[in-house]
């Protein structure tokens, strides 16, 4: 039953996504790193209005509306298979070039209800988590400096786990930005870590594109955002022991002295869950 009525709060809350519009696009480059060290870039769009947003890998979110019907996931394995059987039979398996999710995950920001819901993966599971606004408090700065032609003021916080240094331009004042971070008065078009992690956009323009709902939302299950977090750690630093995991997070006790990064220059945007 408890299930049922999270299925139910959660279509409720997509149905009311589908009727909202955006008025600007923005492209962000996400700069990170593998867990050898290795950089990584990832391609990011933000649709956002004054009030409501969405922060999403334009891949990914096509790959989840081919698949979100029967025919249309079958139609995608079967392009997968055909993909990598021309590999095979070229002698060279390359798993980038295979049609897949590189990336997962959605970030929805409401200021009606003043929380973040964050839609991820964990291996085969679908799962969410809210989170109110006011985890995230910022000091202004008094430095300046130009991000695409726009006069930007640089802002700092300190959230779970993470030292943030943003620029952000109040010439469009809009309180959003890439991923979790908002609540300054004007967009943020540019985020860094200390440890070279960082957001960039790379294009904005007025839209009026509709903010469409999360594919499949009902299928996330709401669990805790440190134990997703432990999970996946879990995942990366033990894959064979993972494996043999139930799948599910229900009696699966990850203790957090174990949750040691393999690399120095690796670790999640949040770092909190080892805590």
């Amino acid at each position: 039953m408890n299930r049922l009525i999270t299925s139910i709060i959660v279509c409720l809350a997509t149905i009311a996504a589908m009727a909202q519009t955006a008025d600007i696009e923005v492209s962000y480059n996400m700069r990170s790193f593998y867990a050898n060290g290795v950089e990584k870039n990832n391609k990011y769009h933000l649709l956002a209005n004054s009030t409501f947003s969405k922060f999403f890998n334009p891949q990914s979110e096509e790959i989840d509306s081919l698949t979100s019907t029967p025919e249309g996931l079958a139609n995608f394995k079967k392009t997968q298979e055909a993909v990598l059987k021309a590999m095979i039979s070229q002698g060279q398996i390359t798993v980038d070039k295979l049609p897949r999710k590189k990336v997962t995950g959605y970030v929805i920001k409401s200021a009606q209800d003043s929380t973040i819901t964050v839609y991820e993966m964990l291996r085969d599971e679908h799962v969410y988590y809210t989170e109110p606004f006011s985890e995230m408090v910022w000091e202004i700065g008094d430095s300046t400096k130009n991000v695409l032609g726009y006069e930007c003021i640089q802002a700092t916080t300190d959230y779970h786990g993470r030292e943030w240094t943003v620029w952000f331009t109040p010439d469009i004042p809009i309180q959003d930005g890439p991923w979790k971070l908002r609540g300054l008065p004007g967009l943020i078009l540019e985020a860094t870590t200390g440890d070279g992690i960082g957001f960039f956009a790379d294009g904005i323009e007025q839209t009026a594109k509709q903010i469409r709902n999360v594919y499949g939302a009902e299928k996330y299950e709401k669990q805790n955002r440190k134990d997703i977090l432990r999970a996946r750690r879990a995942m990366i630093d033990n894959p064979i022991g993972s494996l043999t995991a139930t799948g599910s997070l229900e009696g699966v006790k990850i203790e957090s002295n174990e949750l040691k990064p393999k690399s120095e220059s690796f670790d999640f945007l949040e770092t909190d869950y080892r805590k």
